[in-house]
């Protein structure tokens, strides 16, 4: 986690760290487009960085309650 977070801040101040992570997340979101539709894959992609961030740094981290709560919000249609 903590490597993941020194790689985004690098990406923050220089472009060829930002292409590394675009290409990072054009990859997950095209392996979540094999499920889902290409905007609730990138909804879920989402999910999945910010949850593992607070799962990481939350004095109380998220549980599999919420982490399926979450998905089930993104990926059920109303």
């Amino acid at each position: 986690m903590i490597l993941t977070q020194e790689l985004y801040t690098l990406a923050a101040r220089h472009e060829p760290y930002r292409e590394l992570c675009a290409r990072w997340m054009r990859r997950s979101r095209t392996l979540l487009e094999q499920h889902f539709d290409a905007a609730t894959a990138r909804q879920l992609d989402a999910l999945i960085e910010g949850l593992a961030l607070h799962r990481a740094l939350d004095d109380t981290p998220p549980d599999r309650a919420l982490t399926r709560e979450a998905v089930a919000r993104i990926t059920t249609t109303a």
